[in-house]
């Protein structure tokens, strides 16, 4: 009787399991992606690695991160519209029209009255919106529009902490207003965090080997 011999070596059925580009999961593009492909010039590095022939960047919109400027945007229009101290009906607005009028008598006009606050509060929720809208266009990245976003998001939390130092520290004496103007500043923060913390996306171009690592 012959004595069939046993091959302890596992074979895996599935070539492609365990692939990676650059130390990242491969992600075969799908027909979807055939037209958001852009080629990784020679010579190139993502994350730090020297890029392999074969790869391209896959263009995406980076949609966590636009609807979180977005929803900035809408506190921002939230904060224009509510009073800005408890027991009076001074809006944001109302205060983003003074400063306007302050701003053409002079830089120190315009700090020493304390109206920069609101100003910066609704031109840095309209650029968070722009910003916003540019995340969810289809890039390679969008960390040049995150950082501006952290810029900008930071710009409003300043503008919040200084009307806090003018009240005294008094949380209580400050009207709806100004808290939606924090939440410009912490969703401005979390959606540039978000853009500029993702990464590209690399995959292998089509009819292309697949360069595993």
């Amino acid at each position: 009787m012959t004595e069939r011999r046993q091959d302890p070596t596992p074979v895996d059925t599935d070539p492609g399991a365990g692939a990676s580009v650059l130390g990242f999961p491969a992600e075969p593009p799908g027909d979807d992606d055939a037209g958001d492909l852009e080629p990784v010039p020679d010579g190139a590095e993502v994350a730090g690695v020297a890029a392999r022939p074969g790869l391209a960047y896959v263009r995406h919109p980076d949609v966590a991160g636009g609807v979180l400027l977005l929803l900035a945007g809408v506190a921002g229009a939230a904060s224009a519209w509510l009073p800005w101290e408890q027991g009076r009906e001074t809006t944001g607005l109302d205060l983003v029209v003074r400063a306007v009028g302050a701003a053409r008598e002079g830089a120190a006009e315009l700090g020493r009255t304390g109206l920069w606050q609101p100003g910066a509060v609704a031109a840095g929720s309209a650029v968070l919106v722009v910003l916003g809208l540019l995340l969810l266009r289809p890039a390679r990245g969008h960390r040049v529009s995150g950082v501006l976003a952290l810029a900008v998001a930071l710009g409003v939390a300043a503008a919040v902490a200084g009307r806090l130092v003018d009240a005294g520290g008094d949380a209580a004496s400050l009207g709806p207003g100004v808290w939606c103007a924090a939440a410009v500043a912490g969703l401005g923060l979390l959606g540039a965090l978000k853009a500029m913390l993702t990464a590209p996306r690399v995959t292998a171009v089509p009819d292309a080997p697949l360069a595993v690592g």
